[in-house]
């Protein structure tokens, strides 16, 4: 069943998580976000423009780009989905990514940044949240979502 035109699932899980950092974000709002991504099929503009539209502060659009660019690092997401979220991403890396140095070699991995985060302006990424995505993105679990559907 499609959602009603009025509903914005992703610019409302962006809205929720861009509220405080996204290593102590709700799971729950957090899968939520990743299956809009990963296997809807909306217009990925219209909720990012939504979710923009509501006036969020700087670190949440920063919060939001991070999570929507690191969704796109997942094999579940189709090179087309992949395309146009990173495509949308381009206005949003204009105006709130940095580039910065890169990590120092022979860094132990409990020192280790989140480079693509410090890209983003953040001092936090997901870290072991993204452990709460892992059972989300692999193919059984697409196989058996789009049969669900069918």
């Amino acid at each position: 069943m499609a959602n009603p035109p009025d509903r914005h699932i992703l610019s409302e899980a962006l809205d929720r998580l861009g509220r405080s950092p996204l290593n102590q974000a709700d799971d729950d709002t957090l899968i939520s976000a990743a299956h809009e991504v990963w296997y809807e099929h909306f217009s990925l503009d219209v909720e990012l423009r939504f979710f923009l539209a509501r006036s969020p502060d700087e670190v949440a659009v920063r919060r939001a780009g991070y999570l929507l660019e690191k969704l796109t690092r997942f094999t579940c997401l189709s090179d087309d989905r992949a395309s146009e979220t990173l495509q949308l991403l381009s206005v949003l890396l204009k105006n709130y990514r940095h580039e910065e140095s890169s990590e120092v070699p022979g860094t132990r991995l409990s020192e280790r940044r989140d480079e693509l985060a410090v890209a983003w302006g953040l001092t936090e990424g997901l870290g072991i949240k993204v452990q709460t995505l892992l059972p989300y993105q692999t193919r059984h679990y697409a196989a058996s979502r789009n049969t669900a559907f069918k």
